[in-house]
């Protein structure tokens, strides 16, 4: 079992990147997000009004400068202050049980699941809907 920490942050917008549409959140927001893991850093960017999932490995812990959480914190600060809604840091064990999960979240106020991929990033679904790639970013 490893540790995930998981930084992420609900933002005040729902957005679709492929229709390039912004309008301020109706029930459930867009997210920013940053995995730490044995499997490395990465950065996942998720867009409400479709579902749609953008996905960017930072790199791993062997990397010579490797993203910290500090720096993940103040990269939200910076590009997304303007709709910051509220960031979290979450710890978790990977793999663990649905029920585990959830109970991480209920102790910060959260619904929604937190999922981990067979590449071995983590996110935090806010509404349990299937995400998926669905755009290519430019």
């Amino acid at each position: 079992m490893s540790e995930i920490i998981l930084i992420f942050a609900l933002l005040t917008t729902e957005s679709s990147y492929k229709a390039d549409v912004e309008r301020p959140m109706a029930a459930v927001g867009d997210t920013i997000q940053f995995s730490f893991g044995a499997q490395g850093t990465w950065r996942v960017r998720t867009f409400a009004m479709d579902h749609d999932i953008h996905v960017y490995s930072i790199g791993t812990q062997n990397d010579n400068h490797s993203f910290s959480a500090s720096e993940a914190e103040e990269h939200i600060n910076k590009h997304y202050g303007d709709v910051l809604r509220k960031i979290y840091v979450i710890r978790f064990k990977s793999p663990a049980s649905d029920a585990e999960n959830a109970r991480v979240l209920q102790e910060n106020g959260l619904s929604g699941k937190l999922e981990v991929t067979p590449a071995g990033f983590a996110f935090y679904n806010p509404d349990r809907v299937k995400y998926k790639t669905q755009s290519t970013p430019k």
